[in-house]
């Protein structure tokens, strides 16, 4: 946000605050309000070390999104889009604001019974900021966590005492800490949040007390309302929950529903019309819409649903948000047939400026055993047995229609052994070819999800061969999507590293690793 307009905002502040301020006011860390450049795969770096300020930052990394007349935000993150819509409805649009966390003095005042807060990743404890800040090793808290902190540290919170009430995925982390009473945090909402949300806000806005922790009841998925305002990145929700039983993930304890394609298309259009250039349709597995039971892709629905969006006036860009592999290979069909609309509505070139479309698809390891031990149902309707074969076959499916994925591994499992990670490494010795960007992860036990009671995995716990992971995927990511240029500058930028500071922190073994990265360790073999 521009310093000009701020000041403008706030210079005006007190003649729109005549009443005291808003009832109930909306909001997120800085980081969560922004979206990235309309690029959703560099918002994974808020996970990551605080290296320059959070001014720059939020200049050129995160910036803000565009703002209303009113001052409040005019693209905001979509689960928070879905409680404004709720609590609109039930205590009237005078009475709600959704703001950027900066504009918070302009809107909390002596009227302001309860501020809430979303957040994905309030202490930077996900997987992604655990793995890559412990990783980087660079003294500090990830972005995520400083701006969270910063959030909180408003003086409006102790100037005027309205309730602080946090959700979102992450709400579970404060909860896990036990650092909700050191933040002020009156009440912490974790779970899908419709069916408990209002009463909670009437609890607060009555001046009664409130629950420390709710955890709500599964909602009624009809009755789940649309968005009346946009969203960042255009997310609408087409589906929710998984039901595969991948025991380190929380989508799998949520019922399986596919939303009805005049529910998406209305929020697609409310994006749209907002001068959003891009829908990114939010899903634990896009080929799961209208899916039955035996989890076999429903093409028909699927082919409509991204046939429909692409239709809608003033949609630029398509972004699907994720996708399983065994549909790939059950009906490749689909894939061809669904493909050209996603490159074509992508707005993702590769470096021969070839346009290519992309999502995010869950790889996790390549051993069997561990497939059948924690996440079974992530290779139906096939058996675990044949998971690494139908990671191949799939991966090779999507390049041919130029699909280039980005996909996750898991680290750290427990149980896991070194015939685990070795059945890991040969997995990625046979997709050395694909164009694919891996992101490796720390396991972590989250608080929603089947292995909540198991350890944290962490760097000193893994083997050498846990480190031959990390390396091989990223001498993949560098070698693929970078090209000889940038290869020259992580050779030098990584020996500096190592010879100034990661000798000393994780010991000069890792020089093997950091020469293979930059490509040096396949030339001295």
């Amino acid at each position: 946000m521009g310093n000009q307009l701020k000041g403008k905002l706030l210079r005006e502040a007190s003649s729109k605050r005549q009443d005291g301020g808003k009832k109930i006011v909306l909001t997120a860390s800085a980081v969560e309000m922004s979206d990235f450049n309309l690029n959703p795969f560099i918002a994974f770096s808020a996970g990551f070390p605080l290296p320059f300020s959070k001014r720059l930052l939020r200049e050129r990394l995160y910036p803000p999104p565009p703002l209303n007349d009113d001052g409040t935000i005019k693209h905001a993150p979509y689960g928070l889009r879905k409680i404004e819509s709720l609590l609109v409805d039930e205590f009237g649009e005078e009475n709600v604001a959704t703001v950027y966390p900066t504009m918070l003095e302009m809107f909390v005042g002596k009227e302001t019974r309860v501020v809430g807060i979303s957040s994905m990743d309030p202490l930077g404890i996900g997987f992604v900021s655990r793995t890559y800040t412990s990783l980087i090793g660079i003294d500090g808290k990830p972005v995520t966590r400083v701006e969270f902190e910063t959030l909180l540290s408003n003086p409006v919170f102790k100037k005027y005492r309205p309730k602080v009430v946090l959700g979102g995925s992450g709400a579970w982390q404060v909860v896990k800490t036990g650092v909700q009473q050191k933040l002020g945090i009156d009440s912490v909402v974790m779970g899908e949040a419709e069916e408990d949300v209002v009463n909670l806000f009437r609890k607060a806005l009555n001046g009664e007390e409130l629950p420390k922790q709710l955890v709500c009841s599964r909602p009624v998925l009809e009755k789940v309302p649309c968005i009346k305002k946009a969203s960042l990145f255009g997310v609408v929700e087409v589906t929710r929950g998984c039901g595969r039983g991948c025991q380190f993930c929380s989508p799998t304890l949520r019922q399986r529903y596919s939303f009805p394609l005049e529910h998406v298309l209305k929020e697609v259009d409310i994006n749209a019309r907002s001068g959003t250039r891009m829908i990114t349709l939010q899903t634990d597995d896009i080929f799961l819409y209208k899916a039955d039971s035996s989890f076999t892709p429903n093409g028909d629905a699927v082919f409509e649903l991204v046939d429909s969006v692409a239709k809608v006036k003033g949609v630029k860009y398509i972004q699907v948000a994720h996708a399983a592999l065994t549909p790939v290979v059950y009906d490749r069909g689909l894939v061809e047939k669904i493909a050209p609309t996603l490159v074509e509505k992508s707005r993702w070139t590769y470096l021969n400026n070839q346009r290519y479309a992309t999502f995010e698809i869950g790889i996790e390891t390549g051993s069997v055993r561990l497939m059948e031990k924690y996440m079974r149902g992530k290779a139906l309707p096939y058996t675990p047995e044949k998971w690494p074969d139908i990671v191949v076959q799939a991966l090779g499916i999507l390049n041919d229609n130029q699909i280039y994925p980005l996909a996750t591994l898991v680290m750290g499992l427990p149980t896991e052994n070194e015939e685990d990670v070795t059945a890991t490494l040969e997995l990625l010795d046979r997709l050395k070819n694909n164009r694919v960007f891996f992101v490796p992860l720390l396991f972590t036990s989250e608080e929603d999800c089947v292995l909540n009671r198991e350890n944290h995995a962490d760097l000193h716990s893994l083997s050498e061969l846990h480190w031959d992971v990390f390396s091989t995927c990223w001498r993949h990511n560098v070698k693929t999507w970078r090209g000889n240029g940038f290869q020259h500058f992580i050779r030098i930028g990584g020996l500096f590293a190592y010879l100034v500071y990661y000798r000393r922190l994780h010991g000069p073994w890792v020089l093997k690793h950091i020469l293979k990265v930059s490509g040096w360790g396949e030339e001295l073999q």
